[in-house]
């Protein structure tokens, strides 16, 4: 087991960063996450930057803790958008993703990883393309879910991106305590719903966490309503947080007209 600044100092000095990012999704391990690393940051006097994507299926009250957060403690803060397609788009041409990794993947890879790696070789350093390293800094927990068992506390090299898990170690309890000790501002949509609200894509969700949004947040249950028409309209009649082998599993083609507006509920698997 190793503490957040050994964690951090060894990945400075193997991998020399031209800059240093702290990503802040706007849930409370990464609200941890981001204060521990910016306090050491500032004991080491080097100069850092926190990033959020907006995945555009994001609950905005997330977005604006995250803005506020940011304007306390006076930490440079850049949002970035998905700079191909948007969750619109994704939904337009595949419909809502399933509770599969594969979706889980696609999400990732259009709505968060291609804005971080655009704004990493275009904005971070001295030159695009440039063979320097910038360090990304996560909330991640060894502790956190059984797929997250699965990373390490050792910082891992992904082209121009270093990505580093200061807090791997640490316990949720002693997140919470942290967080109470230091008086940390807390994520009212978390506390509410039990999620960032960061990302809802929908993949590995249930309907239960739609229920959950649409008491707490109507307007982004509305949203979410409004996009399962546009998937319809395009030929993908499932809803949010079920997927194409659920639906066709349960409506066969010869039936699928006379299914078209009938939801289903999947069961909740890990994130």
């Amino acid at each position: 087991m190793r503490y957040p600044k050994e964690i951090l100092e060894s990945a400075i000095e193997e991998y020399k960063p031209v800059k240093v990012l702290l990503l802040f999704s706007g849930g409370h391990d990464s609200m941890v996450s981001s204060h521990v690393c910016a306090n050491i940051l500032d004991e080491l006097k080097i100069d850092y930057a926190v990033y959020h994507g907006d995945t555009s299926i994001g609950i905005p009250e997330t977005q604006e803790y995250v803005k506020e957060v940011c304007a306390l403690f006076k930490w440079k803060l850049f949002i970035r958008k998905p700079p191909n397609l948007d969750y619109e788009e994704l939904v337009k041409k595949y419909g809502f993703p399933g509770p599969t990794s594969t979706s889980h993947q696609i999400c990732y890879r259009f709505l968060k990883e291609r804005a971080l790696r655009s704004f990493v070789t275009h904005e971070c350093k001295s030159a695009p393309y440039k063979r320097e390293n910038v360090l990304l800094l996560t909330g991640i927990r060894k502790q956190e879910s059984r797929i997250r068992m699965g990373y390490i506390d050792q910082s891992q090299k992904e082209g121009s991106r270093v990505w580093s898990n200061p807090i791997f170690w640490w316990s949720t309890e002693k997140c919470e305590k942290y967080m109470s000790e230091q008086n940390l501002p807390r994520n009212p949509v978390k506390d509410k719903i039990c999620i960032s609200g960061e990302c809802l894509c929908g993949a590995f969700a249930d309907r239960g966490e739609y229920l959950e949004i649409k008491e707490s947040y109507p307007h982004v249950a509305k949203r979410i309503d409004e996009l399962h028409e546009i998937a319809k309209e395009h030929g993908h009649p499932w809803p949010w947080s079920s997927g194409p082998n659920e639906w066709y599993k349960n409506n066969p083609p010869n039936q699928l007209n006379m299914f078209m507006c009938v939801g289903c509920e999947t069961k909740r698997q890990e994130t």
